[in-house]
């Protein structure tokens, strides 16, 4: 089987944007061999959102966004999970699931395949409401241009 390599970014945004039962399922897979120990457990928290502004392109905050965070350890190995919202369960299963990846459990190159066809089905999704989204679109011509086009 050939070598894949995702980014971790990557990985998060496909179990937390895909379907929940992906990652219910790696996490699962996980809790049955390994022993893991949770270090802190499912909470929420408060974040800066910073973002650039499209002017100066100098960094602003726009606010705090609620997240849930969880930390666990396998084999001494930590995992980390966060998402935003209050989601207690799936923080932990995201922060199993990195921990497997981290650990580099034998499970976790059998994920890749589907990892990259959920991301596939993620594209489409959002294809599909970007179309939605653009025949709502409205063109706001001034009178100058609308009488300049006649």
């Amino acid at each position: 089987m050939e070598a894949v390599i995702m980014k971790k970014s990557q990985v998060s945004r496909i179990l937390i944007e895909g379907n929940p039962d992906l990652l219910q399922r790696f996490c699962e897979q996980i809790e049955q061999g390994y022993e893991i120990i949770e270090l802190k457990p499912p909470a929420k928290s408060l974040v800066m959102t910073k973002a650039n502004d499209s002017v100066s392109q100098k960094p602003f905050y726009l606010g705090e966004v609620l997240v849930t965070e969880c930390t666990i350890s396998i084999d001494g190995v930590y995992g980390f999970g966060v998402l935003m919202g209050e989601y207690a369960e799936r923080a932990y299963q995201l922060a199993v699931v990195d921990g497997a990846f981290h650990a580099r459990l034998p499970e976790t190159q059998f994920w890749y395949a589907e990892l990259l066809e959920e991301e596939k089905q993620i594209m489409a999704r959002h294809r599909l409401e970007y179309s939605l989204a653009m025949r709502t679109k409205v063109n706001f011509d001034t009178m100058e241009e609308y009488n300049a086009k006649r």
